[in-house]
């Protein structure tokens, strides 16, 4: 059996940057990592060394970046992409596309976008990744409770539809 060629790894610079701008250890990440994988149903025992490897370069597999970007997401308080986070591997792809409720127009419209861009620039997108439908009752249950924006509610008048409703006696 022949050894593997031994490839030098790029250091993870986007990573150790948002470690930094979260104020977080590598033992701290590690562990928002495994409650968020937790939630998800998966058993994950990352710790600092763990870290510390991705801080070297080496790609975790599965969906385990995709649960780095959202642990560092929300220390941060923002969306975080599994790009940003620097293991991307190539794909240009937000971790939660599509998953998240934007309740001002124009999020709505940066959301449609990068789905857009999601479906245009891989064409595997649904094929190639596993699909949790679980994953779309966050969204629809905001989308469901928030409020109408002022700018596209309708201020007065009968609601579409209320005539005919009436003429066929319902």
């Amino acid at each position: 059996m022949a050894a593997r060629p031994l490839v030098p790894r790029q250091l993870n610079e986007r990573l150790q940057a948002l470690i930094q701008e979260a104020g977080c250890s590598n033992a701290g990440l590690a562990r928002r990592v495994n409650m968020v994988g937790a939630e998800r149903g998966l058993d994950l025992r990352y710790d600092k060394t763990s870290v510390a490897r991705w801080l070297r370069g080496q790609q975790p597999r599965g969906r385990a970046p995709g649960i780095i970007a959202e642990a560092l997401g929300r220390k941060l308080g923002r969306t975080v992409t599994i790009d940003e986070v620097g293991m991307a591997n190539g794909r240009n792809l937000a971790a939660g596309v599509g998953l998240q409720f934007a309740p001002t127009v124009p999020g709505a419209i940066e959301q449609v976008c990068e789905l857009w861009r999601s479906d245009v620039g891989r064409r595997d997108f649904l094929g190639g990744s596993t699909v949790a439908a679980s994953a779309l009752v966050e969204p629809s249950r905001d989308w469901l409770i928030t409020g109408p924006d002022a700018h596209v509610a309708r201020m007065a008048g009968r609601a579409s539809g209320s005539r005919t409703w009436r003429r066929y006696g319902r």
